[in-house]
């Protein structure tokens, strides 16, 4: 999915955001708005906003010195989701439908970002697991696809909601490798934030090889490529995961809050809708050519 007009907006609040949490002074702060406005107007906005990103954060990391700006708050979110953990279990396994809880669970978690539109108190009261309808909702299809499927892949998306995907590998039942970026951006999980989430008990925890926040498949590795290949279901979390691989055929479901106007547009769904959708291009392999 290309980047939007809007997005230029969207990425330099996140530029000033980063600046914010490192406590940067006005002198810096000022210069990686300026920095970051340069490459903005002169990037290639056919690509998908996670590559656009990349580029952007790596050049923020260059500005400020710090490769990972959001390492605190990402170790806070998950000990916030931990916290929560016991009670959302109890509540799963006393559910009609413990699957069905448990993915609406991993869903509300995807309220935790700091990219698109980030809700940074998320935690300040429980309205957050208050989904109410789904906008797009597959799930009758995802069972489905679900029964059939022995090689599940689950690309994972911010820390924190790590937790919480954890509940909803734990009612799949199957073996499942999560897959997390290969270095820090944003606050993305890598193998680091899996682990502290406790996602080592109910998967494979993998690394895509890619550091943007989405999975670009020309950026993953070829171990990586390989299990993707191989995969009979894979489930993409996060709205980034979503921008990389819609156009792309293969057995992708995708499980995101749509936080912006150019990924709600594209669905065909309001701003802060939440989705749960079989691929438009849904099919038993993945076919790519890099």
């Amino acid at each position: 999915m290309k980047a939007g007009a809007e997005c230029y907006l969207c990425l330099m609040s996140q530029v000033l955001r980063t600046a914010r949490v490192l406590g940067l002074d006005e002198g810096l702060s000022q210069r990686m708005a300026r920095e970051a406005c340069a490459f903005l107007a002169e990037t290639d906005f056919e690509r998908t906003p996670p590559e656009i990103s990349e580029d952007l954060y790596r050049l923020l990391a260059e500005l400020s010195g710090n490769e990972d700006p959001y390492s605190e708050i990402k170790k806070d979110n998950i000990q916030k989701a931990l916290k929560l953990y016991p009670e959302l279990k109890q509540a799963v396994e006393a559910s009609a439908d413990p699957l069905r809880a448990a993915l609406e669970i991993s869903l509300a978690g995807n309220v935790i970002d700091f990219g698109a539109n980030a809700e940074d108190d998320w935690l300040s009261d429980r309205r957050f697991l208050s989904l109410g309808s789904l906008a797009l909702d597959d799930y009758v299809q995802l069972v489905e696809d679900l029964n059939r499927a022995t090689r599940i892949v689950f690309l994972g998306d911010n820390a924190g909601e790590t937790v919480f995907d954890r509940l909803f590998i734990e009612k799949i039942g199957k073996k499942v490798r999560y897959a997390v970026r290969e270095k820090p951006i944003i606050n993305d999980a890598t193998a680091e934030e899996a682990r502290l989430s406790g996602l080592p008990e109910v998967a494979e925890v993998i690394s895509s090889g890619c550091r943007a926040p989405g999975t670009v498949i020309n950026q993953c590795s070829a171990d990586f490529l390989k299990i993707l290949r191989e995969s009979e279901l894979i489930i993409a979390k996060g709205q980034g995961n979503f921008e990389c691989l819609e156009q792309i055929p293969g057995p992708f479901y995708f499980l995101l809050k749509a936080k912006c106007e150019v990924v709600s547009r594209h669905l065909g769904v309001e701003k802060g809708s939440l989705v749960l959708t079989r691929s438009r291009n849904f099919q038993a392999r993945l076919a790519f050519n890099i």
